[in-house]
């Protein structure tokens, strides 16, 4: 029996160094195809939410606040409107995604940054525009407002 010469003849161990090598290299493509999908998805601008059968754009920008009350949810309006919603907060916040204008200083309540007045240390609160008050936990670091 005679060998090809056109067959390349590859020693073991340096065929498992290409193998572990080819490996490592799927495992950063597929890394980096993850953040590049992320990036082009991106933080959401909007939210879509049904008040009264009717399903309303919200702009992020226009959401002051969401309350929540068991398993409904409230979404306070720069215009004063007040949208009371059939799903979690723990359901707003993961539609939200990774946005760094929200912030969550209660379990009950999610605030958008940019409304914030003032916070006192004594009761924990933090001050949103309107005059409301908003109770901080405990554990909440106002290192991040």
């Amino acid at each position: 029996m005679s060998a090809n010469p056109n067959t390349l003849i590859v020693p073991i161990n340096e065929y498992v160094a290409l193998q572990t090598e080819l490996s490592i290299l799927k495992a950063q493509y597929e890394e980096l195809k993850a953040q590049v999908n992320q990036k082009h998805l991106g933080t959401p601008a909007t939210l879509f939410v049904k008040d009264q059968g009717i399903t309303k754009i919200i702009s992020l920008s226009d959401v002051i606040m969401m309350e929540a009350d068991s398993n409904y949810t409230t979404i306070h309006l720069v215009d004063g409107q007040r949208i009371l919603t059939s799903k979690t907060i723990k359901y707003w916040l993961e539609k939200i995604g990774n946005n760094d204008d929200f912030i969550r200083p209660h379990r009950s309540f999610v605030v958008n940054k940019k409304y914030l007045v003032s916070y006192q240390s004594n009761p924990r609160s933090i001050i949103i525009s309107g005059n409301k008050s908003i109770p901080m936990a405990r554990n909440f670091d106002i290192g991040i407002l």
